[in-house]
């Protein structure tokens, strides 16, 4: 089998693994490069003894950080897949556990917070092992638990600074669209916190428009700041992005595993006219409807349950009531924000069941939650 048709987890173990044997052969020459830029000089380090990285991942500065990442666990496991990637889900469990702690310690319910958190079955299977999935994912756990005891809770320890700091970095490295969603949702996370010790409900209620204009202006500004770092998913490029992936959605090499949005128009009502379809694929997709081998088939009873969760709660409660309680809890409206613009975000760009499924792991605890 063609090295480039072999699972994302085996090329990232593959690049990983040369860059092991670098480093146990020349250990300061091999740490060097490690740390270094993907250039053409540090591919010529590498030879037939180390073995040479996948061209295709060591091209691709977001895809090698999965596999650099992945070096001192390998390295500690004696090069063992299985072992180095027992490790990282290890270190993505801890990060989901810290997200757990959040939860119960904001609604001291045990039971809501282990079932948003620890028994979702997308997030532990795709949560886990060498891929950028699962670093990602543990990046956004660990960066939100953080903001809320830095930012909310202005309690600075050490280690928690420093988990946050480099969760923000990851997430940007190796997923920059990520960060295009959670920025703006916690800046509103930390807005409404600030208006809750004012009394007057009447002055409350009126700063939440400026709070919402306030995030667009800050967000839009900071984002433009960065589209360098951003790259392909900068605030000029994304548009682009979106319609590009739902093109490609119609070549034969999906095998009938994507869906289809309808064409976008390049304009920013074309993009927000395609919101409820995007928005639900990427809260429900795949559905039963769409099953054509058993990994679907699990993925949508999944997505059936949190479909019929989701139903419910307009059904058996008053929908003004519970947008109510929403607004008036800072946390749950990051949750509920944070969900919807990233299931957008997914519907909209990823054409394709198989990478919606993994994509989408970010948002479900706090969806669910």
């Amino acid at each position: 089998m063609c090295i480039r048709d072999s699972g994302d987890t085996i090329v990232y173990y593959k690049t990983a693994i040369a860059y092991c044997n670098l480093i146990l052969q020349s250990p300061f020459e091999g740490l060097a490069i490690t740390l270094s830029n993907n250039s053409i000089e540090n591919f010529s380090f590498f030879t037939p003894e180390t073995g040479y990285p996948v061209r295709h991942i060591f091209n691709d500065s977001a895809t090698l950080m999965v596999s650099k990442i992945a070096i001192p666990f390998l390295l500690l496991s004696f090069k063992s897949y299985l072992i180095g990637s027992l490790l990282i889900s290890f270190i993505s469990y801890l990060s989901i556990w810290q997200l757990f702690k959040l939860f119960r310690h904001l609604t001291n319910n045990k039971q809501i917070s282990m079932l948003s958190t620890l028994f979702v079955p997308s997030i532990l299977f795709w949560g886990s092992g060498i891929s950028k999935d699962t670093i990602t994912f543990a990046a956004t756990c660990y960066f939100v638990y953080g903001a809320y005891w830095i930012i909310i809770r202005r309690k600075f320890k050490l280690m928690i600074v420093i988990l946050s700091a480099i969760s923000l970095w990851l997430i940007i490295t190796i997923k920059p669209y990520i960060f295009l969603v959670l920025f703006p949702g916690t800046l509103v996370w930390i807005f409404f916190n600030s208006i809750q010790s004012i009394k007057n409900k009447f002055i409350r209620t009126a700063t939440v428009p400026i709070i919402l204009v306030s995030s667009i202006i800050i967000s839009g500004f900071t984002l433009n700041s960065i589209s360098s770092v951003l790259g392909e998913y900068s605030t000029d490029n994304i548009m682009r992005k979106a319609i590009i992936a739902q093109e490609d959605l119609k070549q034969d090499y999906y095998g009938g595993n994507s869906f289809d949005i309808g064409k976008i128009e390049p304009t920013t009502a074309g993009v927000i006219s395609k919101f409820p379809i995007a928005a639900f694929y990427g809260f429900f997709g795949p559905t039963l409807v769409h099953v054509n081998n058993v990994v679907m088939l699990f993925s949508a009873l999944e997505n059936t349950v949190l479909l019929f969760l989701s139903i419910s709660i307009f059904l058996l409660r008053n929908p003004v009531k519970t947008l109510q309680r929403l607004s008036g809890e800072p946390f749950l409206t990051f949750c509920l924000l944070f969900s919807v613009l990233f299931a957008f975000g997914i519907g909209l760009s990823s054409p394709n069941f198989g990478a919606l499924v993994r994509f989408k792991i970010p948002l479900l605890p706090f969806f669910l939650f």
